[in-house]
């Protein structure tokens, strides 16, 4: 979270009236000292009043610089791990759909875009299908834990993931309890549809999945 310039002010001000005091006391010191006594240790008071807000300062600087670094490491590494999840869901969705055209931007947002009806016709969920989505859901679960840490993405994209987690447990609950068809359509539909939300809330993200997208080979459907 970003600082005003009044909380600047606020957390430097012990150290800038450390520091004032200091040369006060050390332009005090040399200009109106009865003896030399007294005038070295004013001298070694102002000292610690000038060099002690000085180390602090440069500890806070080296800090801020470091925990800058490193926000930016796990924002690309949360931003990393997010583009191969929304790949290989997308990639899962696919292969549930039966979509066999070329893995395009176009086909892929027009897949995005099917409606509960034509998804409940192409549908098919095997086991293997409900094991990928649930290691997508707990995949979501920590990165949303980690930003709650971090706080590297916007509230738009959280909500966005939160929703997308929430539909993955649906769709994951329904074929475990009840399996049905009509039903998970309409959470498949919720899915694409939050996939095709962070597509557009994050540009960067959509032209490196488009970039994978572009080298995965499907025959086309005869």
């Amino acid at each position: 979270m970003k600082l005003s310039i009044r909380d600047i002010f606020l957390k430097s001000l012990p150290y800038l009236l450390s520091i004032a005091g200091g040369i006060i006391l050390y332009t005090g010191a040399i200009d109106s000292a009865p003896n030399s006594n007294i005038r070295d240790l004013v001298i070694n008071v102002s000292a610690s009043l000038l060099s002690i807000p000085l180390v602090f300062l440069l500890y806070d600087y080296t800090n801020s610089r470091i925990n800058r670094k490193m926000k930016h490491h796990i924002a690309t590494s949360i931003s990393d791990r997010l583009n191969d999840l929304m790949l290989n869901l997308i990639l899962s969705l696919r292969e549930m759909l039966s979509v066999r055209t070329k893995a395009t931007s176009e086909n892929i947002n027009r897949m995005l875009s099917w409606r509960a009806s034509e998804i409940s016709a192409r549908l098919k969920v095997s086991q293997s299908t409900i094991d990928k989505m649930r290691a997508y859901h707990d995949e979501l679960d920590t990165l949303l834990y980690r930003n709650s840490q971090t706080d590297v993405l916007s509230a738009e994209q959280v909500q966005i993931l939160s929703s997308l987690a929430r539909s993955i447990a649906h769709f994951i609950n329904e074929n475990r309890f009840h399996k049905s068809r009509h039903i998970s359509a309409k959470y498949i539909e919720a899915i694409t549809g939050k996939v095709l939300d962070w597509l557009d809330s994050d540009t960067v993200a959509a032209l490196n999945i488009d970039k994978h997208l572009s080298g995965v080979e499907k025959p086309k459907k005869s």
